[in-house]
């Protein structure tokens, strides 16, 4: 072969190596862009979050999200067997007459009354007793008991949450 027939080997590596060169920097450039974007995004975020209220919803707002509606669960649980009247007796019964009303229905002729009804109907005079004091918001108030407080509050959380489990 004749010398300039020969290609020139020490041209073709300076090409290769500035497209190398051009790549690499644009492969930074766009990284770093990237880089600045994402980072001022985490800090508009922290803005963000830095100006929420401490308190995103209140215990009243979360009752408020699954209301307590008295009327629906004594007819639900009570009328059907018993008249509006007969159920005025309950709104005085204590804990202990509640769970001997509730033994003495099972008595009656005809009354098939299951372990997991009968705890639906005591929670359901627990709430026919509460609604003689309290509103409806404040029942859903109750479920949410957080705070250690009297004993007939606890009970009438746990009765609600019989309740409310079903």
């Amino acid at each position: 072969m004749a010398r300039g027939a020969c290609p020139d080997v020490t041209t073709d590596r300076p090409s290769r190596a500035s497209g190398f060169r051009l790549v690499l920097a644009l492969v930074v450039l766009v990284n770093l862009i990237l880089t600045v974007a994402l980072i001022t995004q985490v800090r508009e975020i922290q803005r963000r979050v830095a100006s929420l209220p401490t308190d995103l919803a209140t215990r009243r707002d979360v009752a408020a999200l699954r209301p307590l509606q008295v009327r629906q669960i004594i007819q639900k649980n009570c009328v059907e067997c018993h008249s509006a009247r007969r159920l005025g007796v309950a709104v005085s019964m204590e804990a202990t007459e509640i769970r001997s009303t509730v033994e003495r229905m099972e008595t009656h002729a005809g009354a098939s009354i299951p372990e997991r009804e009968r705890e639906r109907i005591s929670a359901s005079l627990q709430v026919v007793r509460c609604a003689r004091c309290h509103n409806e918001a404040t029942l859903n108030l109750m479920v949410l008991k957080t705070e250690p407080e009297p004993d007939q509050v606890t009970a009438i959380a746990q009765a609600l949450e019989k309740l409310l489990a079903q």
